[in-house]
């Protein structure tokens, strides 16, 4: 028969925060997605305490330990903005957690872009996380290669191994709001786009 296991929560819960909002589970390893949190912190397990970062967004990573759950890392994107909905998406494979915030604003493209430029409003971007023993890092930073206004690159995506696959359902190409999906793969650590 089924039985509840565990009941959880985000370790700085508020009201609105939307934790639950996207979810994903690999082995003893859940990620959490709460689209609205709203801390400035940026990168792993920082500051959770304030309200700064309005609807900025952040995503919770929980380990199954003997039948025991327990939070394992607080994650956050390195260029926290407010509104960008880090964690409307997350993946999960192994060690590795992808994060997407759709309304993510820089204009950069492709791997590792400048993330300072917020000139393309809701282009979106995505986060890869990887795990080293029980301690997280941020990997990679994930734009389209060709980032355009209201995209909202990051809406979905999906992980398996060294490969993942990201939604953009308002990217343009084609006609308005035609929609895309790109594939990016690792290799040696290294991430690249590989189809569009």
């Amino acid at each position: 028969p089924l039985a509840q296991q565990a009941y959880l929560k985000a370790s700085n819960t508020k009201s609105g925060q939307w934790f639950g909002n996207s979810l994903a589970v690999d082995g003893n390893t859940v990620v959490v997605g709460a689209k609205s949190e709203s801390s400035n912190a940026t990168g792993v397990n920082g500051d959770q305490t304030n309200t700064l970062g309005t609807s900025s967004g952040a995503a919770y990573v929980f380990v199954n330990t003997g039948g025991t759950w327990s939070q394992q890392a607080y994650l956050k994107a390195s260029n926290t903005g407010s509104f960008d909905y880090f964690g409307f998406s997350v993946a999960v494979s192994g060690n590795t957690v992808v994060i997407g915030a759709p309304r993510e604003d820089s204009n950069a493209t492709v791997v590792n872009g400048d993330q300072s430029d917020n000139s393309s409003g809701d282009s979106g971007a995505v986060y890869v996380f990887v795990r080293s023993g029980a301690t997280w890092y941020q990997e990679a930073y994930l734009k389209a290669s060709n980032t355009g206004l209201g995209d909202n690159f990051g809406y979905s995506l999906g992980i398996w191994g060294d490969s993942v696959v990201v939604g953009a359902p308002s990217e343009s190409g084609a006609a308005n709001y035609s929609g895309a999906a790109y594939v990016f793969i690792r290799i040696s650590g290294n991430w690249s786009q590989q189809a569009y």
